[in-house]
């Protein structure tokens, strides 16, 4: 159970990164900030790549954090798949901070959407596989839970290797992955092109 709960405590660090991140846009947004970097040349690929850095520093220090507590419960993983552990871990806070980033730049009410986002997220992280398994529930319930965008990334992080993988959660986690850079990035764009225009 130490290793299957370990998959869910990342998934969860990667979305408190993400909240994380969706206040401090939002405090930009508020401040001005936001608007002071769209008409300075060349500035909004900065401060979307100083945004995705600072994330990845603080879920790194997440990760480094529960890996340690883990070890000291007892886990045993390879030098490898702790790698490939990490490696998800990170690709999933980066995305899900890309994606909530990209919402509170859209919404008129920065700051007080990203204070709701954690709500939201810990909601749908108790509709996952995160700390209970699919095969606990029966029926229609178990193949929506198994299948809601959450749970695959989570089984992904979980395998810690690709040989792994159970069933399709290889292919599911990618999909969903690459829905939410692909609808992270068109926000970005929609908001900082609105932006330049205006």
């Amino acid at each position: 159970y130490l290793r299957f709960v370990l998959g869910g405590c990342l998934f969860q660090a990667a979305m408190f990164t993400a909240a994380a991140s969706a206040m401090a846009v939002g405090q930009d947004v508020e401040s001005g900030l936001v608007d002071r970097v769209r008409v300075l040349p060349g500035a909004t690929g900065g401060y979307v790549a100083g945004r995705l850095a600072t994330d990845l520093l603080r879920m790194s220090a997440s990760i480094a954090a529960l890996l340690v507590v883990a070890w000291a419960c007892g886990l045993d993983m390879a030098v490898g798949d702790v790698a490939w552990t990490v490696l998800w871990s990170l690709l999933a806070a980066a995305v899900l901070s890309l994606v909530t980033d990209g919402v509170i730049l859209m919404v008129p009410a920065p700051v007080s959407t990203a204070s709701s986002i954690q709500a939201l997220e810990m909601l749908l992280l108790m509709f996952s596989t995160a700390f209970i398994p699919a095969t606990a529930l029966d029926g229609s319930l178990r193949d929506v839970v198994r299948h809601m965008p959450f749970s695959p990334m989570i089984e992904v992080i979980r395998a810690a290797s690709p040989d792994a993988f159970p069933d399709s959660a290889g292919e599911e986690a990618a999909l969903w992955l690459g829905v939410a850079v692909v609808a992270g990035i068109v926000l970005f764009i929609r908001r900082f092109t609105s932006r330049s225009e205006s």
